[in-house]
């Protein structure tokens, strides 16, 4: 098993332990994030195999119960809280790297989250860190299914849980929002729009079409499907866009940047056309 992969079975099994230790609450959670989109598109033939060193599931809030307390099951199962609001660390031990930190995320999409606050969602019943807001996250309220999660080592982990899922839509949104998020900040990171790529790749432009309208025409997602969007346009489909030059140094030397610059503008275009339509 190679470095890469060490890290992100140790990811999934991390994931699984999180599941598990939710129990009731699972029903109210959606799975998110990368470890979604490599769940739904696998690698796309992309030359860079999928990766991800944490998970996140978006909780919510009308389907949560109050108790028990989030943060009860979590320390139970032995993750701790970090600083951050809503991250939730599992000390693991590989053979490469020794002793690492796994981060579990829970993010509450901010349409539907009950407090005021800006960063603690406020659940009633659970700590205020115990999960926070984020924006463009809401459409995986809406285009979600449920799928079935294993361990990648089957071998070695046998546990599997059935799990709701967002969909490529829900997906492709809270990328695009997360890429305009972190810009030109320090945590922007140049696979979140490799990421984005391989959701239009491994994705049917009609049956994404369907699926992102979905987000338009739902309350809880129609103001971040809408800006979705224009940073689709703004992002991927510009020659300069911010999001076609971090899928090329992404990729770096393993693929064609004008063959990746050239799948980005043409697959955006392809589904901007279809919901113009």
């Amino acid at each position: 098993m190679s470095e890469v992969d060490e890290l992100y079975v140790m990811a999934r099994r991390v994931l699984l332990d999180a599941l598990d230790a939710l129990g009731t609450h699972r029903e109210a959670v959606v799975l998110v994030g990368a470890q979604a989109i490599y769940l739904r598109v696998g690698d796309t033939d992309l030359a860079v195999s999928p990766f991800t060193t944490d998970g996140d599931l978006a909780i919510d809030p009308a389907v949560l119960a109050e108790s028990p307390p989030l943060e009860k099951s979590l320390k139970d199962a032995g993750f701790l809280p970090s600083r951050d609001v809503g991250i939730w660390i599992a000390k693991r031990s590989t053979k490469q790297h020794g002793l690492v930190d796994v981060s579990i995320d829970l993010l509450v999409p901010a349409s539907v989250s009950p407090g005021g606050g800006r960063r603690t969602a406020r659940l009633p019943g659970h700590d205020t860190r115990a999960a926070r807001i984020v924006k463009g996250l809401d459409g995986a309220l809406v285009d979600a299914d449920v799928l079935r999660l294993d361990a990648i080592a089957h071998e070695e982990d046998a546990r599997s849980f059935e799990v709701r899922v967002a969909g490529p839509a829900a997906l492709l949104v809270a990328k695009v929002h997360k890429i305009q998020d972190r810009r030109n900040t320090g945590r922007q990171s140049d696979k979140d729009a490799l990421d984005v790529l391989r959701l239009l790749r491994g994705t049917e432009t009609d049956v994404l079409a369907v699926r992102y309208r979905r987000l338009l025409e739902d309350g809880r997602s129609t103001e971040a499907a809408r800006a979705g969007l224009e940073l689709l346009a703004e992002q991927f489909s510009a020659p300069n866009g911010i999001g076609i030059d971090m899928a090329v140094r992404s990729v770096g030397e393993l693929a064609n940047a004008d063959e990746i610059a050239g799948s980005c503008m043409a697959l955006s275009d392809d589904l901007l056309k279809a919901l113009k339509g």
